[in-house]
């Protein structure tokens, strides 16, 4: 099965997006902010180690992280990877976190 394309359907609604299957929420995440899965698979490990054991939850927060570095760093879609300095990943996710775990 071909995973469906999201790059032109950007305005899906959020809950739509947080419950697609799990190969469609990553080419989400790929096509939309050019996340692999790789890198995926490594905030999502990090985020359930870091006790977010709920998937929606997991998953909002990984959409709104990288929501907010596009935000910061005026990221635009350009067909790229992602790319995270060596512990530059881990460190923003850190500092991502942080207040929402103080909640």
């Amino acid at each position: 099965m071909i995973a469906k394309s999201y790059t032109e359907e950007r305005t899906l609604a959020e809950a739509e997006v947080l419950h697609l299957p799990d190969i469609q929420f990553v080419t989400y995440c790929f096509e939309i902010f050019g996340l692999n899965r790789g890198i995926y698979n490594t905030i999502d490990q990090w985020l359930f180690e870091h006790g977010f054991a709920d998937i929606v939850q997991r998953r909002k927060i990984i959409v709104t992280f990288l929501s907010d570095l596009q935000t910061k760093h005026g990221l635009e879609r350009n067909g790229s990877i992602l790319r995270f300095g060596k512990g530059g990943l881990t460190k923003q996710l850190y500092d991502y976190v942080q207040p929402i775990q103080s909640i």
